[in-house]
């Protein structure tokens, strides 16, 4: 890569968090994928909360992005919420996943500077379930650098 006035440009300044983050600490990255099978009207139920992060570990909460896969199910919209502060923290980031009877998986992204939960409503009724598969890409401080 040439730069305007003809030498090599650096990438350095343009990417900050690669290697050295906060303070010096390196920012590490992780991706979890998976699938999810959750019960309908399951507002009230922990099988709701199909991950969550190490907060014993990681003393900042993760930056990232998710996406959520709607294959179907008993509910006309599928309902992602990512909280801050656990199971009962601040919800900080929504998608709302039509279902597509019929048709391919909907998918939706969403992309949140500090989130420790992920949450999936499925508030149909009857006796199925919702199902689909997340994928999540984080970035985080190490916590073994500190």
């Amino acid at each position: 890569m040439f730069s305007k006035g003809g030498g090599m440009m650096s990438c350095n300044n343009c990417c900050p968090d690669e290697g050295n983050g906060m303070a010096g600490i390196p920012i590490l990255t992780d991706k979890f994928c998976g699938y999810f099978e959750v019960i309908c009207n399951n507002q009230a139920n922990d099988d709701r909360f199909v991950w969550q992060s190490i907060q014993q570990l990681v003393t900042f909460p993760v930056a990232g992005t998710v996406t959520i896969s709607y294959e179907g199910g008993c509910a006309n919209n599928l309902t992602v919420n990512l909280r801050l502060g656990g199971k009962a923290g601040i919800i900080v980031g929504v998608l709302t996943i039509p279902d597509q009877p019929g048709s391919n998986p909907n998918s939706q992204s969403i992309t949140v500077q500090q989130f420790d939960t992920l949450e999936i409503i499925c508030a149909g009724t009857g006796a199925n379930t919702c199902i689909g598969e997340y994928c999540l890409n984080i970035h985080y401080p190490s916590p073994f650098n500190t």
